[in-house]
């Protein structure tokens, strides 16, 4: 009968890419590991791993494996949740990601609260592309994650409403329309411009705008922070359209109303079966709207 600890000793080697790091990872010698990867080998009659070059690799019959070894382990460890859950405590680990252009979603205040209610959770946090979240939300990767996308992105059920705002469009001091009001999308036709990466919301919404108005979006920079694209903005390196609070917040430019109506929404999204440490994380999130709503 393969163990839970030899499950362990293979997802280690496939994700360290070598029997050393994975030995390391796991607390134990190399020859130990080794030799616990041979006994799963002879008992199921196929080689799990490949030795190249570099790294080690999963054979065909090693991804199959992989891939049960790790709902197996997802499992077991779903199971210990789950009664410490009915003791009275919550445990277990969360992944969570978030945009980096979240500006109405304290995170790390969040976090800190659910902390102190929850010390025995494993948290981990990422930053990125609200595209690559819904994916990795869809497939398990993360247990929640914080999203920005326009009205026409479609949503898992799972979901919950945070915030909602237009765009803005924010030009250098220096910039010949840093002294207007408001500016029509016609007007940026084959215009340098910033931008977050492919994958971001924002850039969703303006990649759609601009081919329905038959414009040129002239991308010079594409960045994945904030602050970078303020940086470039700042320079009158090009001009960038963003969410209206992460215009707020960014000094040293010029901000403009879009003559066109923009929505930018902020979603909280997850899985369809969340953890008990995951669960814990939507109802402080749902208690953080509710007050939001009410302020």
């Amino acid at each position: 009968m393969i163990s839970l600890r030899q499950l362990e000793f293979a997802v280690a080697v496939a994700e360290e890419g070598g029997f050393t790091a994975a030995a390391q990872r796991c607390n134990t010698v190399q020859s130990a590991l080794s030799h616990q990867i041979a006994r799963v080998e002879q008992e199921l009659g196929a080689r799990l791993f490949v030795r190249g070059a570099r790294r080690v690799r999963p054979t065909a019959a090693g991804e199959v494996f992989l891939h049960n070894a790790r709902q197996t382990l997802a499992a077991a460890q779903r199971l210990h949740d789950e009664m410490a859950l009915a003791l009275g405590n919550v445990r277990g680990r969360i992944n969570l990601g978030q945009i980096s252009s979240l500006n109405k979603v304290h995170v790390p205040a969040l976090l800190a609260r659910f902390h102190q209610a929850h010390p025995h959770v494993d948290v981990h946090l990422r930053t990125g592309m609200s595209e690559v979240m819904l994916q990795d939300v869809a497939e398990g990767r993360l247990h929640a994650a914080l999203v920005g996308v326009g009205p026409q992105q479609a949503l898992p059920e799972q979901r919950l409403l945070l915030h909602e705002e237009g765009l803005s469009l924010v030009v250098s001091a220096r910039h010949p329309l840093a002294a207007r009001r408001r500016v029509a999308l016609a007007e940026l036709d084959d215009a340098p411009m910033a931008s977050l990466s492919a994958g971001s919301g924002v850039r969703g919404i303006t990649d759609a705008a601009f081919a329905r108005a038959g414009l040129r979006q002239r991308l010079q920079y594409e960045v994945t922070h904030a602050e970078l694209l303020r940086q470039l903005v700042a320079e009158n390196l090009g001009v960038a359209i963003v969410p209206d609070s992460m215009a707020a917040a960014m000094a040293d430019v010029a901000v403009i109303a879009l003559k066109q109506r923009f929505r930018f929404l902020t979603y909280a999204i997850w899985g369809p079966d969340p953890t008990p440490a995951a669960r814990a994380f939507i109802a402080l999130l749902r208690e953080h709207a509710g007050a939001s709503a009410r302020g």
